[in-house]
């Protein structure tokens, strides 16, 4: 089999976005790939009928795009003060409306031949012909967050809804700047919009309150006020309203939700949910994403994320059912012709379209299928191992050309959030090591989603039994296959990299380390990243003025005059989540006390710069943590 190597992901093709069209006869999709030479992306959007896949056009603006007719779609070009949309017909691929949207919008949903539900991010001031500065001087700070990772300076923009005319050119604000809005669902048959916003008080918080927008009588109506419920989602069944919804008391900010009913502004508890209802298997096999979310005739599906693989669930207003558990990760879904067509991730392949049923996945794409054709990909070997009186679950990837008797190298992979996990699905970065001649290992740790809020709970606790539940996994895959124990690496990206900082200042057994868009003093942090001053007091059960020395003992660099494991530090400028100052104090202690270090500062990447980084940054990134591994291990 011939050896998978760093570059080959600019040869995967990647898919999302996968929507109806309005008859619901055909669905779409985008698919991108990179364009090395040009150092970006390229989308394209797709059509299918369950068997064919065509392609339609280049989507040259980006991947964002909106059903306008079974023929046509909006494609918005979004500007600093007006977002530039074409109507374009997909089969002819003629223009055949234009207009400008007099903001920049986030989104579009169509209402009917002249209105559209569009969604923006602005400045309060924004239609009020504002004194402008120059941003490329100075900037003026009034929120916080100040910033967004992926984005800018926030410049004190709030999410607003506006009903837009394309005829007349005219909108209506339905929000108001006193409010940022969360999310909405619009109602087709009762025209009314449902959205939830929290008090635009210049310090974002997390308790929402709801309302409605009647089109028809341009009615709006205060539902729920109280400000004491996270909401993560509107649910309008049979006339009435549903809320997937937590107050965030036993478990903090991480807390999963329950269902409640709506009703004369009060929440009355309707089921228990408590378990993940997102999608948060981790793969760097991705690039962009799509709505999993949705009603279809009065019944509420979601994808969740139970242990190691995805599920589909359904919510009627009574019971909750699981409808599929497919092994592996679900990126996207849509009904279709009463089947569930997926983007599916799983069976240690990339990407692509399947029906999938509670009795067989089956796949109707190819896009991939001779990228990885004679390649060697391993397949993880499922280890589930118990610490402290937890059930955990592992994973190791055998090297390429595995030869019985021979003491190998390996690397321990640490996922980020920390509340996603790993599985068993197609990650490129390990399966490039595990092609020369690594054994890689990776587990879920206490603090990952999927088994519930009390085993996501490591508030105040990090670097204890995260740590141990690491190291108990690194002694089992050591003492049951062959690997040399002066032979062992560590690495991993955001909760990761906290997790790198911390093991090598707790431990000299890993013989090279690669910390990734990592924490190092969560008292800096606190005031540096754009969720700092809500995540680290939440996760660390602590803050820099009340509690300082407990927040301060859950920072790497409280033990940074313990490490003598030779250390890559991966970082990016515009990562606003993680800051780089964050690497910046950990390397400067490194280096002084003398340990073999070096820093790959990204110009122009933020936090996700190994998901969706530029292409050529992306394989620098590959190849810094190859060649730091192979300098020590091999």
């Amino acid at each position: 089999m011939e050896q998978l190597k760093n570059k080959d992901f600019l040869e995967y093709q990647y898919l999302s976005s996968l929507k109806n069209s309005p008859n619901k006869e055909y669905f779409s999709f985008v698919k991108a790939h990179a364009n090395y030479e040009k150092n970006k992306y390229e989308y394209e959007l797709y059509l299918s009928d369950g068997f064919a896949q065509k392609h339609l056009i280049n989507l040259k603006d980006g991947p964002s795009y909106f059903w306008e007719t079974d023929e046509t779609v909006l494609l918005p070009k979004t500007e600093e003060k007006e977002t530039k949309v074409k109507i374009v017909n997909i089969f002819t691929k003629e223009l055949k409306e234009e207009f400008i949207v007099p903001f920049p919008a986030s989104s579009f949903e169509k209402i009917d031949e002249e209105q559209y539900i569009v969604s923006a991010s602005l400045n309060p001031v924004f239609f009020n012909e504002p004194k402008e500065h120059d941003t490329n001087l100075y900037e003026i700070i009034e929120t916080i967050p100040f910033y967004s990772n992926g984005q800018t300076f926030t410049r004190s923009k709030v999410n607003q809804l506006f009903i837009y005319n394309k005829l007349d050119n005219k909108y209506e604000q339905i929000s108001s700047f006193d409010e940022i809005v969360s999310n909405y669902y619009f109602d087709k048959e009762t025209s009314l919009i449902y959205f939830t916003s929290i008090p635009n008080s210049q310090v974002l918080t997390f308790h929402d309150q709801v309302y409605s927008y009647n089109i028809k009588t341009k009615k709006r109506e205060t539902l729920y006020d109280k400000n004491d419920y996270s909401i993560a989602d509107l649910i309008p069944l049979n006339n009435k309203l549903y809320l997937m919804a937590n107050d965030m008391k036993s478990h903090g900010i991480n807390e999963n939700s329950d269902f409640y009913l709506l009703e004369n502004n009060e929440l009355k508890f309707v089921h228990e949910f408590s378990l993940s209802a997102n999608n948060s298997i981790g793969s760097d096999a991705r690039l962009g994403g799509g709505k999993n979310r949705r009603i279809v005739d009065n019944v509420y599906y979601f994808i969740g994320t139970y242990h190691t693989s995805n599920r589909l669930y359904s919510f009627d207003g009574e019971k909750i059912e699981i409808v599929i558990e497919p092994k592996g990760s679900i990126d996207n879904w849509i009904f279709y012709k009463s089947k569930i067509m997926t983007i599916h991730l799983s069976d240690n392949r990339l990407q692509e379209l399947a029906f999938i049923d509670e009795k067989e996945t089956k796949l109707v794409s190819m896009f991939n299928n001779n990228i990885l054709e004679n390649k060697y990909i391993a397949k993880p070997e499922h280890i589930q191992f118990e610490n402290d009186g937890q059930k955990l679950d592992g994973w190791i990837l055998y090297p390429r050309n595995y030869v019985e008797g021979v003491q190998y190298p390996a690397i321990l992979d640490i996922h980020g959030g920390p509340k996603t996990i790993y599985s068993d699905v197609f990650y490129h970065e390990m399966q490039v090591w595990a092609n020369d001649g690594y054994f890689v290992f990776f587990a879920n740790p206490r603090g990952g989603d999927a088994y519930g809020d009390d085993f996501a709970d490591i508030r105040g606790k990090y670097g204890t039994i995260d740590y141990d539940d690491l190291m108990t996994f690194t002694d089992l895959v050591l003492e049951k296959y062959p690997i040399d124990p002066d032979k062992v690496g560590v690495t991993g990206g955001s909760y990761g990299g906290f997790m790198t900082n911390w093991i090598v200042g707790h431990t000299d057994r890993f013989k090279a380390a690669a910390t990734q868009r990592s924490i190092s003093n969560w008292i800096s942090f606190y005031g540096t990243s754009d969720i700092g001053y809500y995540f680290a007091s939440d996760q660390t059960d602590a803050n820099p003025y009340e509690k300082h020395d407990e927040m301060w003992e859950q920072s790497p660099l409280k033990h940074a005059q313990n490490i003598n494991t030779p250390l890559l530090f991966i970082h990016s400028e515009q990562d606003y989540r993680c800051p780089v100052e964050q690497a910046m104090q950990l390397y400067t202690v490194v280096k002084e006390k003398g340990v073999d270090t070096r820093f790959i500062w990204f110009k122009n990447e933020n936090h996700d710069l190994s998901r969706s980084g530029s292409p050529k940054n992306r394989l620098t990134r590959l190849e810094e943590i190859h060649n730091w591994m192979n300098k020590y291990l091999k």
